[in-house]
């Protein structure tokens, strides 16, 4: 009888679980999945290689859906069971609250440790995958990474272009900026004007560019311009140079640069090791400390959730669904507002990261064990 009432809750729990799972990871990939469908409709990415950015891109996105999915799971899970009263049901039958909880307990343990191994080394692997699919894309398409209308950075320089067109690699209306204070070689020679060896910050502006891929990099034909640059000891004497065709070449590691943390690419292993140099260096690692024990956080997220999720969903009673459903949104606001604060701590130095990266669990736990108490005593 009680193996077929486990069995009856976990169903109840999973149904709501995998629904919630799948909101939550949409809701999630939203913005990325509006830039994968950009890459396939208007960059003219292939269909396959889109397909596999985005099972390279889930992974990640479940790192932070599967504990928000286990606490709408339990609270919508058991809010049902509550409204229906067939937990009153159940408790006249002589079934106590230790029987209802632990086969839902049990199951997020076990949710917990699949998160263990899947947030410090599954997900940064697949992080690192992407990358480099993303690389190759980079490699072929350099024009992907391109919007028009706006100032993408490519590592030194800013272009700006009225209209790209990926499929035969042309921009129209562009415009590159170099921003950089640097003092001008006070020979100003012909070498140091060019545009392409200048230290200085200045301006190019062409009507159009074809843009060419090289092993090191891509490089734009510029057509029908002019480059600008302003003497900085003189702001109106202006350097003025017109030009039919101008060849400007970018490396590929300026275009790729910066795309995705380096500390999300590493297993937790690698990270231990970097912290350790930095240190030894007397280099900053807070992000890297962040990003470690933010892994451990997360996958015992869901067991956290689960103690506090329970005691709600089971006193809730009439109108148990929207009374759950309006505390998970209230738990997770809470949730990660104080992982905000504890990240804030740590970034000022206030706290070692080691403890108060935990504070929001900590916190809801404390929270979960006085709401069973309470249930208990109910």
């Amino acid at each position: 009888m009680i193996k077929k009432l486990h069995l009856y809750i976990v169903k109840e729990f999973l149904a709501s679980f995998l629904f919630g799972l799948v909101v939550f990871s949409v809701l999630l990939l939203l913005n990325q999945l509006f830039e994968l469908v950009d890459l396939f409709f208007s960059k003219g990415a292939s269909f396959f290689i889109v397909v596999k950015l985005f099972i390279l891109l889930l992974p990640n996105i479940l790192t932070l859906a599967i504990p928000m999915a286990v606490l709408f799971g339990v609270l919508i899970a058991y809010g049902r069971l509550s409204e229906d009263n067939e937990i009153t049901a159940m408790k006249s039958s002589g079934t106590n609250y230790k029987t209802l909880s632990i086969p839902i307990i049990a199951f997020v343990c076990i949710i917990s440790f699949f998160l263990l191994f899947f947030n410090h080394f599954l997900s940064p692997l697949t992080h690192s995958k992407f990358k480099n699919s993303l690389e190759e894309i980079l490699t072929k398409k350099p024009l992907v990474k391109f919007h028009e209308k706006t100032i993408n950075e490519l590592g030194r320089y800013y272009l700006y272009a009225n209209k790209v067109n990926s499929k035969n690699n042309t921009l129209s209306g562009v415009s590159i900026y170099k921003f950089e204070n640097e003092n001008i070689n006070k020979n100003n020679d012909k070498k140091n004007i060019l545009p392409q060896n200048d230290n200085g910050a200045w301006r190019i502006a062409a009507s159009s560019a074809t843009v060419k891929i090289y092993q090191g990099g891509i490089q734009l034909i510029l057509y029908n311009g002019y480059w600008q640059k302003a003497h900085p000891s003189d702001i109106n004497n202006m350097l003025h140079m017109t030009f039919k065709s101008y060849c400007f070449f970018i490396p590929l590691g300026d275009v790729i640069k910066g795309h995705i943390s380096t500390a999300h690419e590493m297993s937790s292993c690698e990270i231990l090791k970097t912290i350790r140099t930095y240190k030894e260096q007397n280099l900053p690692f807070i992000e890297y400390e962040h990003q470690f024990w933010s892994r451990w956080i997360f996958a015992f997220a869901p067991l956290v959730f689960v103690l506090v999720a329970l005691p709600i969903g089971i006193m809730a009673g009439k109108g148990g669904k929207v009374i759950s459903f309006g505390m998970g949104l209230g738990i997770v606001s809470v949730y990660y507002i104080l992982l905000m604060i504890a990240i804030t701590l740590s970034e000022k130095g206030y706290v070692p990261t080691s403890l108060i990266m935990w504070m929001p669990n900590i916190v809801v736990t404390i929270a979960g064990i006085w709401l069973f108490i309470k249930m208990v005593k109910k």
